[in-house]
């Protein structure tokens, strides 16, 4: 059954102690993916994106032109969330474009401070790109609980004082076309990414004309490789108003790894519906073994998610040569940022022991863009001791402390600009990764 929040009138939530992740354990279990599986549907504001009318588009749409608006849901029901309190909270579809061209409806959602900072020229906004996910339709943070980052960035953003505008993505949400045709999420795809972004910023002010003109944008993982490629897209394509893009722990260029690197099998995993949308000729078993192509049947049958990703075998999943594989090095070449000329400054912000994203990789990236156009803005923090998502906690300072300095007009200077922070205390006395979640309350005893 699809659980309530207790108390309806006010957001509540709490922070559910567990054990440190240890994915590997997770996947030992016999029953581990059936308890991941359900574990998910706990997390969803609705049961399905299907049984939401609001994921549902008209089929007569004339306009055709990537930044429409096409539906706006002003006030919604923030009890169905575990926001933090006094925090409200929109949603809005909007036209957007694959990396190929084709219009897509997208889903977004807005989260609205109590109280906004004030510069003068209307509500300020930051433009968030959300890190990975799932790549199934169900996976739209605009249908998670906690709008899957929450205290990670989005509302710790709308808590400052900004209105946070979130892109769920194409494929994420919205499952169908303006012509009923499945759309693919294309995962890991800088280009696509950044269209969801650019395109989600024009249809949020037509929806809302109190929004600010000018705009930060941010985002982790993979919304940190989408909004590399949303400065780089600006080279080309201009858009008014933007101050400057924050990177964090960004996918730059996504398959080149070491060997052993413990996130590859899930990215082949994620990546295999891409690819085959992309190439015709590709198909899973070149890439995957027997094992592994039952991973992925698993994962798409039940519209999985990250939590379910995590916890399916990942064990002898991958051929050897898989490196080799024509699609995967075409999809890699089209999707990568960096080394390419970006418009407006950037901030860089990374985690040392990042197991994800491989760290040299990005300062890779970051030195080829400066290569590109020496005359750029970029500052790049690589924060010790820091794993991928907790580079959200870490460089929080730095990256509240860099949006504010451009929403009030301070002048950056052309170059690179690196510095690691020192922490304040030894490794060992840190918390490397996150053991809590944000869940609902669903029980009075539970009140804090």
């Amino acid at each position: 059954m699809h659980s309530k929040p207790f108390v309806r009138t006010v957001a509540t939530c709490f922070l559910a102690m567990t054990k440190p992740p240890n994915h590997a354990a997770f996947a030992a279990e016999p029953d581990a993916t059936a308890k991941a599986h359900a574990f998910e549907l706990t997390y969803r504001a609705h049961p399905s994106v299907s049984q939401d009318p609001f994921y549902h588009i008209a089929e007569n749409v004339l306009d055709t032109v990537p930044g429409t608006l096409l539906k706006v849901e002003r006030e919604t029901n923030t009890s169905l969330y575990t926001l933090a309190p006094n925090l409200s909270m929109s949603r809005f579809i909007y036209l957007s474009k694959t990396s190929n061209g084709t219009v897509v409806p997208v889903s977004a959602y807005i989260l609205w401070p109590y109280i906004a900072r004030n510069y003068g020229d209307g509500l300020p906004m930051v433009v968030w790109a959300h890190g990975t996910s799932g790549t199934n339709d169900e996976c739209a943070p605009s249908n998670i609980q906690n709008l899957w980052h929450h205290f990670q960035a989005p509302y710790q953003l709308s808590l400052q004082g900004y209105v946070v505008v979130a892109t769920d993505y194409a494929g994420l949400g919205i499952s169908k076309d303006l012509s009923g045709r499945f759309i693919v999420h294309e995962y890991l795809h800088g280009v696509a990414q950044a269209n969801d972004i650019a395109y989600s910023i024009p249809a949020a002010r037509e929806a809302f004309p109190e929004l600010s003109a000018r705009f930060v944008v941010v985002g982790s993982s993979q919304g940190g490789q989408g909004a590399w490629g949303f400065a780089e897209k600006l080279v080309s394509e201009p858009m008014h108003g933007h101050l400057g893009t924050v990177a964090l722990s960004p996918v730059t260029r996504l398959l080149n790894l070491p060997d052993l690197w413990p996130a590859v099998p899930l990215l082949l995993l994620m990546l295999s519906p891409s690819l085959a949308a992309r190439s015709p000729s590709f198909r899973p078993e070149q890439i995957l073994t027997s094992q592994g192509q039952q991973s992925l049947q698993t994962y798409v049958e039940l519209k999985g998610c990250n939590t379910l990703l995590f916890n399916i075998p990942t064990t002898g999943i991958i051929k050897d040569g898989w490196q080799n594989n024509s699609a995967i090095q075409e999809y890699q070449n089209a999707a990568e940022v960096g080394g390419k000329r970006i418009s407006g400054p950037m901030l860089v912000i990374h985690g040392g022991i990042d197991p994800i994203v491989y760290p040299p990789t990005v300062t890779d990236a970051v030195n080829r863009t400066m290569a590109a156009d020496p005359s750029v803005s970029i500052q790049l923090h690589i924060l010790p001791n820091v794993s991928h998502a907790p580079a959200m906690y870490a460089g929080l300072q730095i990256y509240l402390d860099w949006i504010a300095a451009r929403f009030s007009g301070q002048t950056v200077e052309p170059g690179l600009e690196r510095s690691d922070p020192q922490p304040v205390r030894p490794a060992g006395a840190q918390q490397i990764e996150a053991n809590w979640f944000v869940q609902n309350q669903t029980s009075p005893w539970q009140a804090t």
